[in-house]
């Protein structure tokens, strides 16, 4: 039944069109896109629990061969960046988003040739490898603080420092306090890193490399791209990795350095390695990577875990979530606690965010934080504890992973572009994802 896929495949392109409108910014029209999104994903996690996934149904592949065909003409017809001047767009990057339109195209024609269709999906790996770089290019440094961080980490790890011992620049000034609790800064600097150690210990050698955290996170978005195509080879697998690459602001990601490449890699490789039977050590070394990614890859971990054919592989997973993060939190236990975990709990109720907690905050009169962050974590919990009552095949559980986020971003105090555009991933994932088979 193509149903299921289907209905997460919209949920996947309504958030990237939502995106488009507001550049994941408070913005009516696009809370009631993402809003709609969510009641999709959810009603299609729920209707994947008792339906059988179909690989190559016709629905899905035109629901995201749109949502791709969307994202590339948006780009060639606006600034695909914040930063950047818009002259950088012209030229080659247009005709490089023209061959990408033309190389979507190829999926519409049926007959083709075996070697057309082997190459038309490393072609459009190419066109959006060489978009991105020329975005690096025009954008070298983007004012934004997610950047900043990435940059200083980096660079303390190379150095030899501990990055939760460190400060950083505090670029916002007076701006400030609107982005960081008071007790995270001291001396115009902000004394905390928000991120876990995966972060800085995959970007290093890109940073020492080129001066750029963002090479890595280029590569992590190619990657999550190639492992959803071929954890389920055909054309649906190929279209739901293109909608990650060629959504309308995904080039934004990459211009400001959001760390959500590197978690959609994560759970496309354990995706991967489950779909494709890989030996249980393998899975396992997947998994602790998606564990150690970032703080919420709870959501996404519980479900592909329940969904391996064999569980021991859980071991592995537990030794690669020790091994990244012990060394740090030993070094300065004070400092890793006040970034991975203090940093998120303090931060400020934001009346930008994506989300229904700054509607509900405008129509009361004033933001009653608590209780919106506890109806989404509820919320996802809620549809965690119900899609997986029983042991979930893989095509379940990325629908319950995609469903889950959705419900917790829908009303969280912070939901930006950089977490929707994930949560788009995730629900084109979902879209294509195969059954697993036995793992060695």
């Amino acid at each position: 039944m193509s149903g299921p896929a289907a209905l997460l495949a919209l949920a996947a392109v309504t958030i990237a069109l939502a995106l488009q409108i507001s550049s994941g910014q408070y913005n009516p029209r696009a809370l009631a896109l993402v809003t709609l999104a969510t009641v999709a994903a959810v009603i299609g996690a729920v209707w994947r629990k008792r339906a059988v996934p179909v690989r190559e149904a016709v629905l899905p592949q035109a629901l995201l061969g749109f949502g791709c065909a969307a994202g590339v003409v948006c780009n060639l017809f606006t600034n695909p960046t914040l930063y950047a001047d818009p002259r950088a767009f012209q030229g080659g990057f247009r005709w490089l988003a023209l061959l990408a339109l033309a190389v979507l195209s190829a999926y519409l024609w049926m007959p083709l040739r075996p070697s057309l269709i082997r190459a038309r999906f490393p072609l459009l790996l190419a066109c959006f490898a060489a978009m991105a770089l020329l975005v690096i290019r025009a954008s070298p440094k983007p004012w934004i603080d997610v950047w900043v961080f990435q940059q200083g980490a980096a660079d303390a790890l190379l150095h030899g420092a501990n990055p939760y011992s460190v400060s950083y620049r505090d670029i916002y000034g007076p701006m400030a306090l609107a982005w960081y609790a008071p007790e995270l800064r001291h001396g115009g600097r902000v004394v905390a890193y928000p991120y876990p150690p995966l972060t800085f210990l995959a970007e290093a050698p890109a940073f020492a490399a080129f001066g750029d955290v963002r090479y890595t996170l280029l590569v992590s978005m190619i990657g999550a791209a190639w492992l959803i195509a071929r954890a389920a080879p055909g054309k649906l697998g190929e279209l739901a990795a293109a909608l990650v690459l060629f959504q309308p602001r995904t080039l934004l990601v990459v211009e400001q350095a959001w760390t959500e490449p590197l978690v959609l890699f994560c759970f496309a490789l354990s995706v991967y390695a489950v779909a494709r039977g890989a030996h249980r050590a393998l899975s396992g070394a997947a998994l602790g990577l998606l564990a150690a990614s970032k703080q919420y890859s709870v959501l996404f971990v519980v479900p592909l875990a329940l969904s391996m054919p064999r569980r021991r592989g859980l071991w592995v997973a537990a030794a690669v979530v020790t091994a990244v993060l012990a060394p740090f939190a030993i070094g300065d236990p004070a400092g890793f606690w006040r970034g991975i975990i203090r940093f998120q709990l303090v931060q400020p109720f934001r009346l930008d965010s994506l989300s229904l907690a700054p509607f509900a905050a405008r129509l009361i009169g004033g933001p009653v934080v608590q209780p919106f962050a506890l109806a989404g974590l509820a919320l996802g919990a809620g549809v965690l504890a119900f899609c997986l009552r029983r042991n979930p095949d893989l095509p379940l559980a990325c629908a319950t992973a995609a469903a889950a986020w959705a419900a917790v971003l829908i009303w969280n105090k912070q939901s930006f572009c950089n977490y929707w555009w994930l949560c788009s991933g995730l629900l084109a994932a979902a879209s294509a994802a195969p059954a697993a088979r036995e793992t060695g």
